[in-house]
């Protein structure tokens, strides 16, 4: 099996970014589990992971309710990702940004009042966040050649949008950007070869698929949202990767028009594939 980004040197850093604390290994767990058998070393970044400041907004106590933990709900969703991070061999790093939730407009009311407000554009008063994001990002250590991998936002929910507008216009001379396409919204949507991108394809072993799933259970406050039973996991995971992958399950990942030309090229010139 060709290496999962064969463009990459084989002692890339890659680093992912997470919007909330089990997007990435919902998106891309088994692409995680693969670069760590690589030994890449692999670090998935959760943005929005940062404890609310009270009084909680009501929909937020809801969800808080839906989720378990009482007021320690965001640390219970913490430890769930650090149990899921390790079964993938992946470094977890939380940020302390506040999710949409929890969020105010300047004269103190909620942004989100209920379900429907997840799934919109930005705020002007959540532009800060982007420029937070832009500033986390620059003050972490790069080498050259290491890969940032960030969500495409599809479904439009306002944190993967937040992460997505702030990645895309964030550059760094020497390093690699790429997307992945948040699960479920690209399972129920499906994707629509975004504008001024082209993709790469990671080939995915049972073992990968297994691996994501089991990653999955380990958010146990979360998972119920999106799966009627354990077992479904597995299955839904597998089912979308055929869709992606064709003859074999994959993960899709989208890299900017013009660029897998070049990695073809440089594949060729190190005896790897590029799928």
């Amino acid at each position: 099996m060709p290496r999962t980004f064969p463009f990459v040197k084989p002692s890339a850093r890659i680093r992912v970014l997470s919007p909330h604390l089990d997007d990435a290994v919902l998106s891309c767990g088994g692409t995680l589990y693969r670069l760590s058998r690589e030994a890449h070393p692999v670090e998935v970044i959760t943005v929005f992971a940062g404890d609310p400041v009270p009084p909680l907004p009501p929909f937020a106590q809801e969800l808080h309710a839906l989720w378990g933990g009482g007021e320690g709900a965001m640390a219970m969703r913490r430890a769930e990702d650090l149990e899921a991070l390790a079964l993938l061999h992946a470094t977890p790093i939380h940020w302390t940004f506040p999710d949409t939730i929890y969020r105010r407009d300047a004269q103190g009311q909620p942004l989100c009042q209920g379900r429907e407000d997840l799934f919109r554009p930005p705020h002007p008063d959540e532009a800060i966040w982007i420029e937070r994001i832009r500033e986390a990002l620059t003050a972490l250590p790069w080498e050259e050649g290491d890969l940032l991998l960030a969500p495409l936002a599809l479904g439009g929910h306002v944190d993967h949008r937040l992460v997505y507008i702030a990645v895309e216009g964030w550059r760094r001379a020497g390093i690699l950007h790429g997307f992945y396409e948040d699960f479920p919204y690209a399972e129920w949507e499906g994707v629509h070869n975004p504008p001024g991108r082209e993709p790469h394809r990671v080939r995915l072993e049972e073992e990968d698929l297994e691996m994501k799933a089991k990653a999955i259970r380990a958010y146990r406050s979360q998972w119920p949202i999106f799966f009627a039973t354990e077992g479904e996991i597995l299955e839904r995971i597998r089912a979308y990767a055929l869709r992606v992958g064709g003859d074999a399950p994959a993960e899709r990942f989208w890299f900017p028009t013009g660029f897998m030309p070049t990695t073809r090229a440089t594949a060729s010139s190190m005896n790897v594939r590029v799928s």
